[in-house]
């Protein structure tokens, strides 16, 4: 059958040139590893938003990845998905936190985690702190690496916010050595994870995020109306049963040590 192509994301396009296998199997989504590792996604374009990694594809009603094969066509035509995000001017801070906390807070969702400060106490609460030192960091990564439930573990999605936060000012001086430090801690432990996970996270190490991530984060240093900022919200927390609300948590954590440190 053929697949047309909706869209593909700015580094899938160098994906598709190598020999690939399959690695997983979805209803929606199917995952085909490269010889270096990496994943490229072929996504249901119904279903899920655009991906650095991703082949959005418009897929017929009742399509099973995991009983049906198609070849894809458009691929030359098909819109390619690349996001304009930026570090900020020396100076800016984050806003629009209370909003987004309230947002989080809304949500009824399954997480291992304290989402939010005083939250539920018999969760992992996540303590990272950009004064903490190299030991008591690693200890703090150790301790949400591969945990919780899903597909991609509760603490994986969390410290991809949390990440994700920090990177438009990666380059601040305050800020510059608690994120290169994180970057290598991560980095050292994505083994304690599953492949699909640590694919997610190790791209978060190099800036390459969600569309919907990318929205907020651009968000972040804009007069923006609540309204946006809860909309964009929303779409972060779509993904999966927890992960995008996880996400979200890290992301807000993230902020609480920016307005801290900055």
């Amino acid at each position: 059958m053929n697949l047309p192509v909706v869209s593909l994301g700015y580094l899938a396009r160098l994906r598709l040139a190598q020999p690939l296998k399959v690695h997983s199997r979805f209803q929606h989504a199917m995952n085909l590893m490269a010889d270096d590792g990496h994943l490229l996604t072929l996504l249901d374009a119904s279903c899920y938003p655009n991906q650095p990694d991703a082949v959005r594809i418009q897929l017929p009603h009742g399509w099973d990845w995991r009983q049906m094969t198609g070849e894809m066509t458009g691929l030359d035509s098909a819109d390619i998905w690349q996001p304009e995000i930026t570090l900020v001017p020396s100076g800016q801070r984050p806003r629009h936190y209370a909003i987004l906390a309230e947002e989080l807070s809304r949500q009824s969702v399954e997480s291992e985690l304290m989402l939010l400060p005083g939250g539920d106490s018999a969760k992992r609460q996540p303590q990272i702190c950009a004064q903490d030192s190299a030991e008591k960091l690693t200890f703090q990564v150790s301790r949400l690496i591969g945990f919780g439930r899903g597909l991609t573990p509760d603490g994986d999605d969390y410290l991809i916010g949390y990440l994700a936060a920090l990177w438009r000012w990666q380059n601040a001086p305050r800020i510059a050595g608690h994120y290169r430090l994180m970057q290598e801690i991560i980095a050292s432990q994505l083994t304690y994870t599953n492949d699909i996970s640590a694919h997610y996270l190790g791209r978060t190490l190099h800036g390459h995020f969600s569309e919907p991530l990318c929205d907020l984060l651009m968000l972040l240093t804009t007069p923006a109306s609540n309204g946006q900022i809860c909309r964009a919200a929303q779409k972060v927390m779509q993904f999966g049963a927890s992960s995008g609300a996880d996400c979200l948590a890290g992301l807000l954590h993230g902020i609480r040590t920016l307005q801290t440190t900055l």
